[in-house]
């Protein structure tokens, strides 16, 4: 999870055109952001359904205790450790340790906080299966503003593609096609080829810019075996 982490946080840094020597320190920041879980009671961290109240506020302690670790033990950059105590803050203050909202929220913290939620929702849990990762995407684009900072929302869904090419979907339509190509201002509305008799055709739908298909969205993502 923290390497996975790590790299969408980095790309998403990359996105955002900061200097090589930032995304040292946010991919330093992201690789350690959970060291906290590791001083929280075994048993709340693989319980196999979800948490109770008590047991949340528990698991709330991590952000804060893995800061003061590694302040005590690593000669790790400052912004880095940050990132550490401020990855489950939210965009506008409904989050921890501090209710930090905005641009209060260092922007490690913001990125990181983007790339974790990702992760955490397109990866199996004792209590859930992995989403596929378009309704992880948009469940992101759900929180535009209010759970997650506006510019890291726009830098995750720019880069992270919900639909792979070479990936088999159905559309509302109800016809079966293959994703040939995404396009990074709309990421969800992908150029497909239409599968016809069990084989790719030669018709292909611009889900972003044909007309005809404005209306016409990805339902979902299927295996055609």
């Amino acid at each position: 999870h923290s390497l996975n982490v790590t790299v969408l946080s980095v790309v998403m840094g990359t996105a955002l055109g900061l200097s090589r020597n930032t995304i040292y320190e946010l991919a330093v920041g992201a690789l350690v952001h959970d060291t906290g879980k590791m001083f929280e009671p075994k048993e709340i961290l693989h319980k196999p359904s979800r948490l109770t109240e008590e047991e949340f506020e528990e698991i709330k302690k991590h952000s804060e205790l893995g800061y003061r670790y590694l302040c005590a033990n690593f000669d790790i950059p400052e912004d880095s450790k940050i990132a550490t105590l401020q990855h489950h803050e939210k965009y506008n203050g409904n989050g921890y340790p501090n209710g930090l909202s905005g641009k209060n929220i260092h922007e490690f913290g913001r990125i990181i906080s983007v790339a974790d939620v990702y992760d955490a929702l397109t990866s199996d849990r004792p209590y859930r299966k992995a989403m596929l990762p378009s309704d992880a995407i948009e469940y992101i684009m759900g929180g535009y503003g209010t759970i997650f900072d506006p510019t890291i929302v726009k830098a995750i869904t720019q880069k992270v593609a919900p639909y792979p090419i070479g990936t088999c979907v159905r559309l509302s339509t109800g016809q079966e096609a293959i994703v040939v190509k995404n396009y990074e201002s709309t990421s969800l509305r992908p150029l497909v080829r239409l599968i016809k008799d069990g084989k790719p055709s030669n018709e292909c739908i611009d889900l972003t810019s044909d007309r005809s298909s404005l209306n016409i969205t990805v339902r979902e993502i299927i295996n055609l075996g």
